[in-house]
């Protein structure tokens, strides 16, 4: 009788140790987003890889350059954030080389009003705030040709600049920001144009609150960019994985209704 009650509690602490330990978080993926849909999807998913033992650590950045020095200084394992375009142009400006893994989702950008609130009614040398960065001020840009604001440059490769403006019917002032600035902007300027990230997180919306927005068929997509010697860790492929799952495209499509698309 004493043997049998001596390993009693032993057998049972053992059957605890081993249901405790069922679940656990073993891995720690250390991700940089800038604030909006990034956090909000990789929270969506983090149930997910936390039952394949991956924990997400989501470290936010007020920028555009910052996530990706981060990750160049091995401070972060992965990042979301950019979309291919302005990855190309920041390896080459900073001489970095990364891995994109998966195409998450594309956060359309628009214009919004600030003075003014109709594009009909633009004054004369109206003032517009764009970001300041290559890749998206050329959205910006398309966007405010593609609603005849301004004229680009006929014969150009497609990345317009200031320099590729050629006239504009309201003789518009263009003013160049960083993106995080652009939602402030607005009590200053007659019109705004911003990405869905930063517009979301300052409460607009570019289905309902835009003067005019990007196409559905938009193809500046956000993307999961780790860096080259660990593009292929098991823990990062899980990420890459469940961010291109459908419980992170249902997040998408219902938490968002169409101001932010999954990609496709």
């Amino acid at each position: 009788m004493l043997k049998r009650r001596l390993l009693l509690p032993a057998f049972t602490l053992g059957i605890l140790l081993t249901a405790g330990c069922k679940h656990q978080v073993t891995n720690q993926i250390r991700i940089g987003i800038t604030p909006g849909p990034a956090e909000e999807i990789l929270e969506a998913i983090k149930p997910e890889l936390a039952q394949s033992g991956v924990e997400l650590k989501i470290i936010s950045f007020t920028d555009y350059v910052q996530p990706n020095l981060a990750l160049a200084g091995h401070d972060l394992d992965a990042n979301l954030y950019q979309n291919v375009p302005y990855l190309e142009q920041f390896d080459h400006d900073h001489g970095t080389s990364f891995a994109v893994l998966a195409k998450v989702y594309v956060p359309l950008m628009a214009i919004y009003s600030g003075k003014t609130k109709s594009l009909n009614v633009l004054p004369d040398g109206a003032r517009v705030s764009l970001p300041n960065d290559p890749v998206n001020q050329s959205r910006a840009l398309h966007l405010l040709a593609s609603n005849g604001l301004l004229t680009l440059k006929v014969g150009f490769d497609g990345h317009a600049s200031l320099a590729d403006v050629t006239a504009s019917p309201y003789h518009l002032q263009l003013i160049e920001l960083d993106a995080a600035q652009l939602p402030r902007s607005r009590q200053d300027v007659d019109l705004a144009v911003i990405n869905a990230n930063f517009a979301l997180d300052a409460g607009l919306n570019p289905v309902t609150d835009s003067l005019a927005r990007e196409s559905v068929d938009s193809q500046y997509a956000n993307v999961l960019v780790a860096d080259n010697a660990h593009a292929t860790d098991p823990n990062i492929q899980k990420l890459a994985a469940a961010l291109r799952s459908e419980t992170a495209r249902s997040f998408i499509q219902g938490h968002y209704k169409g101001a932010v698309l999954p990609a496709a």
